[in-house]
């Protein structure tokens, strides 16, 4: 038989005439005939042929698909938008709610049901428990579009915290996922990633995803996206390698290092798949792009990029999303910083080029949250401060000795550089300032700098080395074993007595090594901090030598050897040094190779900088592998300033005018703020640039060292001033109002779980913890959900931090289970679309609709849900704050008040009006209106 049957409950109308519509109320089939029973209403009941009836739907009915076949699932309620006649069929334009989709039905599988506004207009009727099943059809939507919009019910090994959940807040409801995320380092930019991925995946379809980042990151990336958020990445070049570009159909989650899949040298176009960059682009379009530290991607205003830059602006050809993420976006260089915008967002490329003066721009573009700001769900601040405490050395008569001979060879040495010329007198002054950098850090590190360089001089058979190149436009990572770089082109000496100059400073080392102040007093401070106060401490130096002298320190004095980090090391023996650290060693010693991205805060607030670099934008990242979300404590960051070469002069004299400009810039009121000033410190130190007046030092003394240390400074402090100026107008997401957005926890999910699984038949038996519960299923659902295998008694939790992975089931938006009850209470055949509480409320009446959002081309960009209600002879406002009362105080069923339909009505179309209104106010040009579904409406009786 071809013919389709209408079902019960469709609606139909006579095809002599299309005026007259009735409900079926029954079908009859035969070997021959079909006919089915039309409730005509006043006209009363009526049998027709298959050749009387057509379709009684008209535009703006709530109907219901009613599968054929019975291995589909429902499409769910929807309404009717338009009917047409193609081929002799019939066919309605459904709009779905669950969905948004609009798609042609058979008019013969769709019911009409009564939509929420009907039921409330008619005031019923009211289900058995009404008011519960009212309750939880509300805390289920409001449950699920709270995930939805922040991920912070998903599979998660973090507690969100209220910063990052409004930020994911924010891009999901945007209408665009391309952002640089400028959150302060240390505020969890990883896991604000990782929420945005969840609430991205569960509105939108994603399903390439691509993290470019530091190359000393990569695995780290990879492991927090699996623990915390259960998503496998795999890391190119490392778990895999590609043969060839088809091979790319394999891989959808990946991570890559920066440095690797950037262009080998300028004028590579990436058409070659030979190279890492031609075998990236070659993998087609992504779903979304990541850049960590995206600060690296440098370009200025005369066009010149460097080759990451070259390789994001190739990867943002491949995709529609892109965020950056740094903590440092402007770094006091206006035109860098514009460049990033305009990465990120070209299309306002135009408004990007007036920064200057039009700086609102920024807000459009930019997502920026502050360590001074951060707080808990509690409200309380995150972020203790930074204690900054100076450990002055006074160093005796012989490295007094030592530092004049050191000055006279390093004059001979660029002098000599400076008569040669050319790229061999380059490299000369070179190593002139490896020798200086060594003696700013320790006396152990010139030592075996200059035996490094007379080795070189006195070998018999050692093969010319190449004369060390220029530095490219690329910052590297930091070069902890620069000593191994002081033997110097060829084996000529570079001044004529140079051999012999080289064993009398050695021999001046070494007599100065065994009285050397600096190491004692590490020793004696360690030796406080580690034995008497039982504390752990990380220690920094620039250099492998000075660590190495640092570990026999030490270890002989504690009795214990010191965990290290350093550039030698795989990324593994780095995380098992951490790992030890973190544990039973209360030691760790690390070059700048543990400066950058590595979490070392556990159980560790006191940081010792054994030398200062040269560079002083390193101490802010030092300083960040303590300062960081997580840390329970101020951090202590104790500076070793020892004036004993004119190098460690400048910096000691730096940083006692940097210590007067950030109490003046911290100053709060009556008060000095340590939050701030460990804010002013960070950015200040990424800012100045104190190469010109090393420089100047070559020849062993600095004219009006002050004064240009004071100048430096004023150029740091205006380039922050500057960047605070233009990152003012970055959208701060900060602490926000969070009842406003509906804020809910796993123990909501646990309440609702415990109450809604009643109505299905499954037992619940509680436990003294709220989250932890027992539940026995009947026998029909053994084997229906893949996470409780085939129990039908299941121990249960929704609390990530109680779960053991043991027979417990953690239950979270991840598990069919929790979808499974969601998609049923939310569900028409579970009557809780309209209901009348008691309960003693001001509001009189309540309603929930769902606004959903698609881009311009149709696609589904995101929902939220708007929960209002209304006082007696008032507007209705917007109140979330009703769900957590329905959620932790259920009312009791009652009977509806007597009133007027047409009133009824009017109360119901203001409702919808106002959340009409409130739709329109989230529009932009990415974002556009999809559908407005009532979800439930409701009143409240006090009687």
């Amino acid at each position: 038989m071809n013919e389709l049957i209408p079902v019960e409950g469709a609606w139909v109308c006579r095809r002599s005439n299309p005026d007259e519509i009735g409900v079926v109320v029954a079908t009859r089939e035969t070997s021959n005939r079909t006919t089915i029973e039309v409730d005509f209403g006043p006209k009363g009941k009526t049998t027709l042929g298959q050749d009387e009836w057509g379709c009684g739907f008209q535009i703006g009915h709530c109907v219901q698909d009613i599968p054929l076949s019975g291995v589909r699932e429902t499409l769910g309620a929807g309404t009717v938008l338009h009917v047409r006649e193609l081929a002799a069929r019939f066919q309605v334009l459904v709009q779905l709610h669950s969905t948004g989709q609009s798609i042609w039905l058979p008019f013969e599988r769709l019911r009409r049901i009564m939509d929420p506004e009907l039921l409330y207009r008619r005031a019923g009727p009211i289900a058995e428990r009404g008011a519960e099943r009212f309750s939880l059809n509300i805390i289920a939507h409001a449950l699920s579009k709270w995930n939805e919009a922040t991920g912070a019910l998903d599979r998660l090994d973090v507690d969100p915290l209220p910063h990052q959940i409004s930020l994911v807040h924010r891009i999901v409801n945007s209408g665009q996922t391309n952002w640089l995320i400028a959150d302060d380092v240390g505020l969890g930019k990883t896991i604000e990633v990782g929420l945005l991925l969840a609430a991205l995946e569960r509105r939108q379809n994603l399903r390439r995803i691509l993290f470019v980042v530091p190359s000393g990151l990569t695995r780290q990336w990879k492991e927090e996206m699996l623990t915390k958020f259960d998503r496998r990445f795999l890391i190119f070049g490392t778990d895999f390698r590609i043969s060839d570009h088809k091979e790319w159909g394999l891989f959808e989650r990946v991570i890559v290092s920066l440095d690797l899949a950037k262009p080998r040298q300028s004028d590579d176009d990436g058409t070659s798949d030979s190279t890492s960059f031609g075998m990236l682009l070659a993998a087609g379009v992504w779903d979304l792009i990541v850049f960590d530290e995206a600060h690296r991607l440098a370009r200025d205003d005369r066009g010149r990029s460097t080759l990451r830059y070259k390789l994001a602006q190739a990867l943002r050809a491949k995709t529609d999303r892109l965020i950056l993420l740094t903590g440092t976006p402007h770094q006091g260089e206006t035109g860098k910083f514009r460049n990033l915008l305009t990465l990120v967002r070209p299309d306002l490329s135009a408004a990007i080029d007036e920064i200057e003066t039009e700086p609102d721009v920024v807000q459009e573009i930019v997502l920026r949250n502050r360590k001074i700001d951060a707080v808990d769900l509690d409200g309380t601040f995150l972020f203790k401060g930074v204690i900054v405490r100076r450990a002055a050395i006074d160093h005796d008569p012989e490295f007094e000795a030592l530092e004049r001979q050191l000055q006279d060879y390093l004059r001979m040495g660029y002098r000599a550089g400076d008569s040669l010329g050319g790229a061999e007198g380059r490299a000369i002054g070179f190593v002139m300032t490896i020798y200086r950098k060594m003696a700013s850090s320790s006396i152990a590190a010139l030592y075996i700098a200059l035996k490094n360089r007379l080795e070189r001089l006195t070998a018999q058979n050692d093969a010319e080395s190449l004369l060390y190149p220029e530095q490219d436009d690329e910052e590297t990572d930091g070069d902890d074993q620069l000593e191994e770089r002081s033997r110097g082109p060829g084996r000529a000496p570079f001044f004529e007595t140079e051999t012999q100059c080289l064993r009398d400073l050695m021999a001046k080392a070494a007599e100065a090594m065994r009285n050397d102040k600096k190491g004692d007093a590490l020793v004696s401070l360690v030796c406080d901090i580690v034995v008497a106060q039982k504390k752990k401490v990380l220690i920094f130096t620039e250099y492998r030598s000075t660590q190495a002298y640092l570990i026999y320190r030490l270890k002989s004095a504690v009795g214990e050897k010191p965990e290290i980090i350093n550039g030698s090391m795989t990324v593994e023996e780095k995380r098992n040094a951490i790992r030890a650290f973190e544990s039973e060693n209360p030691i760790l010693i690390s070059t700048e190779a543990g400066g950058e991205g590595l979490n070392l805060h556990k159980d560790c607030h006191i940081l010792i900088n054994y030398d200062l670099p040269w560079n002083p934008s390193r101490i802010s990242q030092r300083i960040g592998r303590l300062y960081r979300y997580g840390q329970k404590q101020k951090v202590v960051v104790i500076n070793f300033l020892a004036r004993d070469t004119i190098d460690n002069e400048i910096v000691s004299i730096l940083f006692d005018r940097l210590d007067i400009i950030v109490r003046e810039m911290a100053t709060v009121g009556p008060e000095f703020d340590e939050r701030y000033a460990a804010d002013i410190l960070g950015e200040l130190l990424e800012r100045i640039d104190i190469s010109m007046l090393l420089e100047e030092a070559q020849g062993g003394r600095v004219d009006r060292t002050q004064d240009r240390i004071d100048d430096a400074l004023n150029q740091a402090k205006r380039a922050k001033l500057i960047q605070d100026d233009i990152l003012s107008f970055a959208t701060s997401t900060g602490s926000p109002d969070l009842e406003s957005l509906g804020q809910y926890t796993t123990a909501d999910v646990a309440t609702f779980i415990k109450r809604s699984a009643r109505f299905f038949e499954i037992e619940v038996e509680e436990s003294g913890d709220e989250e932890r519960f027992t539940m026995r299923l009947p026998a029909h659902m053994k084997g229906r959900f893949a996470e409780f295998g085939g129990r039908t008694v299941v121990s249960a939790t929704t609390r990530r931090a109680a779960w053991s992975r043991g027979d417990q089931i953690l239950i979270d938006f991840s598990t069919e289970f929790l979808n499974w009850l969601v998609d049923n209470v939310t569900a028409e055949q579970f009557n809780g679309s309209y209901s009348v509480i008691a309960r003693r409320e001001t509001a009189e009446f309540v309603a929930a609709f769902l606004a959903r959002f698609q881009n311009d081309q149709g696609h589904t960009l995101g929902e939220k849900l708007i929960v209002l209600t209304q006082d007696p002879g008032a507007a209705p406002v917007v109140n979330t704050s009703i769900v957590r009362k329905l959620l932790f105080a259920p009312g009791e069923d009652a009977a509806p008040k007597l009133r007027d339909p047409v009133e009824r009505k009017r109360q119901m179309d203001l409702a919808r009006d106002h959340a009409e209104l409130l739709m329109a106010q989230e529009l932009t040009r990415f974002k556009h209106p999809n559908d407005l579904v009532t979800l439930a409406a409701g009143e409240f009786s006090s009687s």
